[in-house]
């Protein structure tokens, strides 16, 4: 039996299996805004004129001081790497000078040690299969009275706050419950139903003729929501829709795409792939010179509300999705065009951006997530399997997604969301640095990618990551309802749900799949 606790702690103090190096051939920086490191660092401190080497001192949470010398100021910590504790370390750098005298003090970074993998066998076991939970979860979301209201009352729960964002939570729920009734036999009719219903409203708020958008389902809505109730629980979610009531989000247009193409496909109803090919053509029409679009639009006059692009794999996929669908070579083309943006913005600047409706917009670096990290690794692992540049590429930035969002061991105390008597879950992945917290949806997404990269690679120790990411899944599912909770952020959090996002349950119930279908459960 491997010891993959070992393996894992020989890469995480290697030199060469570690995270994309900056400083060299253009490459830029990308951590300048992280906290924490699992995998060897590197930092970029200035050069000082005159110097000729310069000294590296860290000191780590048990006060004891590690140094090493470098001609550079950017040099990787690896000689000391693997005898710095985990915990919080304070590193200096100092140049010598040519000239003698006292090291000239370059700059300084504090930052947070994570504890390495333990491996598996040193973790809590699994509640129960991975396809138990996922089944459970899914039958769950059928009887959420938030979900089920579609079909009771054909109609949004005019008091789940999360509705004021219909097109990221409908679209979620059509798909889930498209699997359920392909699933479940004798749920069919009740499922697509409920989907049909939730279909019917998205496409009842769609943009109309006389809209620049027309054709692309809102991001933002209170169409047959009450307002007070929703403001009583979630003061965010009124200030964000208050905020961006007349703009569109365009990854979520996308979302909707490929929700319409599974029920359409389930159903045999055209009324949804004639609203799919709106969508479709929206994105045809408007695509910009590099292949890509404005993220925010504002609806009433079709302008861009400020500068940032979608680098969101939603539409990708529906591209994808529409592609193979319609044959339409158009969106072919598109597809491609698009992936090249995103391999040239994200894959080869590293500037992995937050693109989240509830979420201010982010500059560069400035808020990284692991999600389009992830779904690279999926479309390259899905599309490039035989790549094996692509593959390696894959690997690495499967080693940044660790890096900087899987926590195996404590959370950094100094985390600002981190409230004084909480009690924070894991092994968890959190979710974006403007959100750096503990999030079933982020812990399953990141466990999907550690099986795809697996499928593709056969590393084991990606496969037992994942396993051991998915174990943690199980023991914060409620075991009575089903549910997982969105946020593991306290000791009850499986049976006091807070600030619970229907979609995040649904994208952990379908990562769950995936893993049960790659250790033979399915």
């Amino acid at each position: 039996m491997e010891n993959f606790k070992e393996i894992a702690l020989a890469e995480y103090n290697s030199d060469t299996k570690t995270v994309r190096r900056a400083g060299t051939n253009g490459k830029p920086f990308w951590n300048i805004n992280s906290s924490q490191f699992m995998f060897v660092p590197q930092f970029q401190f200035p050069n000082i004129p005159g110097a000729k080497s310069y000294i590296y001192t860290a000191t780590d949470s048990n006060g004891n001081t590690h140094k090493f010398e470098d001609n550079s100021p950017i040099a990787a910590l690896t000689p000391i790497w693997g005898d710095i504790a985990v915990g919080y370390v304070t590193l200096e750098v100092a140049a010598v000078h040519k000239r003698g005298g006292e090291p000239i003090l370059a700059g300084t970074r504090t930052f947070y040690k994570s504890a390495p993998f333990p491996g598996r066998n040193n973790l809590p076991v699994r509640a129960r299969s991975y396809k138990e939970s996922a089944l459970m979860a899914l039958h769950y979301i059928f009887k959420d009275p938030s979900t089920n209201c579609w079909l009771t009352d054909n109609a949004p729960d005019p008091e789940y706050y999360h509705n004021v964002f219909p097109s990221k939570m409908i679209s979620s729920i059509i798909g889930a419950m498209v699997y359920l009734a392909k699933l479940e036999p004798n749920m069919k009719d009740e499922a697509l139903q409920l989907a049909k219903n939730a279909a019917d409203y998205l496409l009842s708020i769609t943009y109309t003729e006389g809209s620049p958008l027309k054709g692309l389902p809102p991001t933002y809505t209170m169409k047959g929501l009450d307002r007070d109730a929703i403001f009583k629980i979630s003061r965010a979610n009124i200030h964000v829709y208050d905020s961006r009531k007349d703009t569109c989000m365009m990854i979520y247009p996308a979302m909707v795409g490929s929700a319409y193409i599974k029920l359409a496909d389930a159903t045999g109803n055209e009324k949804y792939l004639t609203a799919t090919k709106e969508i479709a053509e929206y994105y045809a029409a408007n695509v910009l010179p590099c292949g890509s679009w404005y993220l925010l639009v504002n609806e009433p006059t079709g302008t861009p509300t400020s500068e940032n692009i979608c680098v969101n794999f939603s539409i990708l996929n529906f591209l994808n999705e529409y592609y193979n669908h319609t044959g339409d070579e158009r969106f072919a083309v598109l597809e491609k065009n698009y992936y090249e943006y995103i391999e040239k913005t994200c894959l080869d600047q590293y500037n992995w951006e937050g693109q989240f409706e509830d979420t201010r917009l982010a500059g560069n670096y400035d808020n990284l997530t692991h999600f389009n990290a992830n779904n690279m690794i999926n479309y390259i692992t899905e599309h490039f399997v035989d790549d094996q540049n692509k593959i390696s590429e894959a690997e690495t930035l499967m080693r940044f997604v660790e890096d900087q969002f899987v926590v195996w061991g404590e959370h950094a105390s100094w985390n600002p969301f981190l409230n004084s008597g909480d009690y924070w879950y894991s092994p968890a992945a959190l979710e974006q640095y403007a959100w750096y917290v503990p999030i079933d949806g982020s812990t399953g997404a990141v466990m999907k990618a550690f099986v795809n990269l697996y499928k593709a690679t056969k590393n084991p120790l990606l496969l037992e990551k994942a396993c051991a990411l998915g174990d943690s899944i199980t023991r914060l599912q409620n075991a009575d309802s089903g549910v997982y909770p969105t946020h593991w952020m306290t000791r009850d959090c499986m049976t006091n749900l807070q600030n619970f996002w229907i979609n995040c349950h649904i994208g952990t119930a379908f990562s769950m799949l995936t893993l049960a279908e790659a250790i033979g459960e399915i």
